[in-house]
């Protein structure tokens, strides 16, 4: 089996194991729903993840690492087309090139928002068109790092009345923490449950 069958594959087990697309949870008291794209594609070889830097001219999060996305506009439908629309006028990805897989458990962050991630395959030869305003560069990092949990760093505190951990993981100079790396945290953790290649998914 080349490395592409082998992908392909994984893909196909990774659909198995997320939520529906359409399952929606309501928000708690005083935070803002929010969506976000998780694109993937195989680079180098192997399945990857791409990310997003902002820039330093944006009100929040300057500097940070980031999925395409944010909080919905009267406009969306749902959380979806939120997620599709940053995504393009971020990135420049259109949504006929997005192979939806499903969603994550949303994310709560002490920023005030609920973020709902929805996964997606990109094309592998992708080029991205950014918005030079909000977005400083896009990279690829391997999935495989955020499988990696003894390179996680982890802080403790408490949000909405329950202990909430805040991530913090190295790649190269970029240090990704927050509501970013608590998604790629998840993501990992579904990624090191799935079956082996060789075996059938139930």
């Amino acid at each position: 089996m080349n490395s592409l069958e082998t992908a392909d594959r994984f893909f196909v087990r990774l659909r198995r194991a997320l939520l529906p697309v359409g399952k929606v949870e309501s928000p708690p008291e005083g935070l803002r729903s929010a969506g976000v794209l998780v694109p993937l594609r195989i680079s180098g070889g192997a399945v990857s993840v791409v990310l997003a830097r902002r820039t330093e001219r944006v009100p929040h999060h300057k500097g940070q690492v980031c999925f395409p996305g944010g909080s919905r506009d009267p406009g969306d439908r749902d959380l979806l087309a939120t997620a599709l629309r940053e995504s393009e006028e971020e990135l420049g990805i259109r949504p006929g090139d997005v192979e939806l897989l499903g969603s994550m458990e949303p994310v709560p962050t002490v920023t005030g928002f609920f973020i709902k991630p929805f996964v997606a395959r990109i094309p592998d030869d992708a080029r991205f068109l950014l918005n030079e305003f909000e977005v400083a560069e896009v990279f690829d990092a391997p999935l495989s790092l955020f499988a990696d949990f003894p390179r996680y760093r982890a802080a403790e505190t408490t949000f909405l009345g329950k202990p909430y951990k805040v991530y913090f993981l190295d790649y190269g100079k970029i240090t990704i923490w927050g509501a970013t790396a608590r998604i790629l945290h998840q993501l990992g953790e579904l990624a090191r449950q799935l079956p082996p290649a060789g075996a059938t998914a139930v």
